[in-house]
């Protein structure tokens, strides 16, 4: 693959070892492209592409020849609130197959461990007592968004014999997954779900949508996973929908503030499993195929992959 004309900067200050093999595999797999990595920027005017991940805020706005944006992930949140960027860049999304794999991997060991009763009997092991317990021969579970990831979630639970519904504000098909197309037809859902995925993207609609009006409709019993992002929970109101059992346990793997304060009451409650948002990590060689395809297609005037819609936010 040839290189075109300027240099490609890996601007993720606190992933120092994601940058060094992003910018390995990128050299390796690009013909002469010139890869820096922040903050050695050599002449801003160089730089037509930028991998971001949690960048300093306004840094975006030092390269007047900016063509592109790479979020090193799935997530452009960070990129997007960034009131430094620069009218008319592109933002891209990395979602890779590898990220794919992981984030179903992780929903279905949440979803199957919650359906096998898994941590009662660890608490029995504990206690040396013998007591086996039947669980449901089948589970309703509501995937909540219907992008990649949330159309792969679906999939891998209906394949696994689950009844799934998936819901997204765009009323997007989702593999196979029953399609709720508007807000009426999610709250007629929510009651009989005992599995509610978030896989929504972060926007202005969606912010805060995990709180008091879905948790009084969801089914008693049943299981919060959020994987999407940690915006889009009310964590008061998921406090006090714990103690009514609406849901009876929460799956979080991502917070509004991260890493998660020492103080924070998540980490001790009894109805809510914390993991530090490693639900799905990117693999920098992976992604480095992925952002390789892009330079190419920015290079030849293609269409570039798994571009953001800004006015949307995903």
């Amino acid at each position: 693959m040839d290189s075109v004309n300027g240099s490609l900067l890996i601007l993720m200050p606190d992933r120092e070892d994601d940058a060094g093999l992003l910018a390995a595999n990128l050299r390796e797999m690009v013909a002469g492209l010139e890869v820096r990595i922040w903050p050695e920027l050599g002449d801003p005017a160089d730089v037509r592409m930028v991998v971001s991940w949690r960048h300093p805020p306004g840094a975006l706005g030092r390269f007047p020849n900016l063509d592109v944006v790479a979020s090193f992930g799935a997530g452009v949140e960070h990129i997007l609130v960034d009131k430094g960027l620069p009218s008319g860049v592109r933002i891209v999304r990395t979602v890779d197959e590898s990220l794919v794999r992981d984030m179903v991997e992780y929903v279905l060991l949440a979803v199957v461990t919650w359906r096998r009763r898994w941590e009662s009997f660890q608490l029995n092991q504990a206690k040396g007592l013998w007591a086996p317990q039947s669980y449901p021969a089948q589970t309703s579970v509501l995937v909540l968004g219907a992008g990649r990831l949330g159309g792969a979630v679906s999939k891998a639970l209906i394949d696994l014999g689950h009844r799934v519904a998936s819901w997204s504000r765009t009323g997007s098909e989702s593999q196979g997954a029953r399609c709720l197309e508007v807000e009426g037809a999610l709250c007629e859902a929510l009651p009989h779900a005992e599995g509610v995925i978030c896989l929504l993207p972060l926007s202005s609609e969606t912010e805060g949508i995990l709180s008091r009006p879905m948790f009084e409709r969801m089914k008693e019993g049943s299981l919060l996973v959020n994987v999407a992002r940690g915006r889009h929970l009310v964590e008061e109101d998921l406090l006090d929908a714990l103690k009514r059992g609406r849901p009876a346990h929460a799956v979080l793997d991502v917070f509004r503030e991260e890493p998660l304060p020492a103080a924070h009451s998540f980490w001790t409650h009894p109805k809510i499993t914390v993991t530090p948002h490693v639900a799905a990590l990117t693999d920098p060689k992976e992604a480095a195929r992925r952002v390789a395809e892009n330079w190419r297609r920015l290079s030849e005037g293609e269409d570039l992959l798994d571009v953001v819609d800004v006015e949307r936010g995903y």
